[in-house]
């Protein structure tokens, strides 16, 4: 885990927190030299923002995220600094970055350009998607299922990462699947901070089950049109939890 001065965030702290996982390199890419090592920090670094590691406003250090990665501060350096110029952090000083802090109107946006980028992707992965994909995001879909029904909010975190981009890989277009990890870089930390909300409310459980459903049975069907549609209902429950602009760490504006 980061050590407790990493961990301090700026501003209100956020509910629903869960027991964050440490980062792990292979022990083989801790020792690879060059190009190797910053290409895996960067990998690993980004990985963590997705799956929902940080949270907004915390502040971590080049040193601390180092040691927990054991690998040099200088892959780390450079992974910071990439994903800072992606919108993932913000670059403070000593050595320090911090998760940015949204206020409502950027979240709206947020949500907005990710219902239109997402439902684009998943109109063009019905168009290609397999009988063997399809079956494929069956099964995470019943972990994602399994993994609600047991409290297990980091496998559900992950889980419905895979789901989506798997989605996006199908979609097969390398100019809008980087875009769309753009926008999960920004409101990642802000969804890891409220799944509790999402995943205590039976009926909010329901509905976000349901639109996987929906997705599921519009591949079936070779639907685009349905397709998007399911994607947009399911990106739009984000902001119509119960209790979810209170919980939210966001900044005035």
């Amino acid at each position: 885990m980061l050590t407790k001065k990493s961990k301090r965030a700026v501003g209100k702290k956020s509910r629903g927190k869960t027991p964050r996982r440490s980062l792990t390199v292979p022990a083989a890419d801790r020792q690879a030299p060059g190009e190797a090592a910053h290409s895996r920090a960067y990998a690993t670094l980004k990985e963590a923002v997705l799956a929902g590691h940080f949270r907004p406003g915390e502040v971590i250090t080049l040193r601390s995220l180092a040691k927990e990665l054991s690998i040099g501060e200088m892959p780390v350096r450079e992974a910071l600094r990439r994903l800072t110029s992606e919108g993932a952090f913000e670059g403070l000083p000593n050595r320090s970055a911090r998760v940015p802090t949204l206020n409502r109107r950027q979240v709206e946006q947020l949500i907005d350009l990710r219902q239109q980028l997402e439902g684009k992707a998943a109109a063009l992965a019905a168009r290609n998607i397999t009988l063997v994909q399809i079956e494929h995001l069956r099964a995470v879909q019943t972990g994602i299922e399994k993994s609600i029904s047991s409290g297990d909010l980091h496998t559900f975190t992950s889980l419905n990462m895979a789901f989506h981009f798997e989605i996006y890989r199908i979609a097969d277009n390398p100019v809008l699947v980087p875009l769309i990890q753009m926008l999960w870089l920004r409101m990642a930390p802000l969804v890891a901070s409220t799944v509790s909300l999402l995943t205590k409310t039976a009926n909010m459980r329901r509905v976000g089950l349901d639109n996987h459903e929906r997705m599921l049975a519009a591949f079936q069907a070779r639907d685009p049109a349905a397709a998007e549609d399911a994607m947009r209902r399911d990106l739009a429950v984000l902001d119509k939890i119960p209790g979810y602009w209170e919980s939210l760490p966001i900044t005035a504006g």
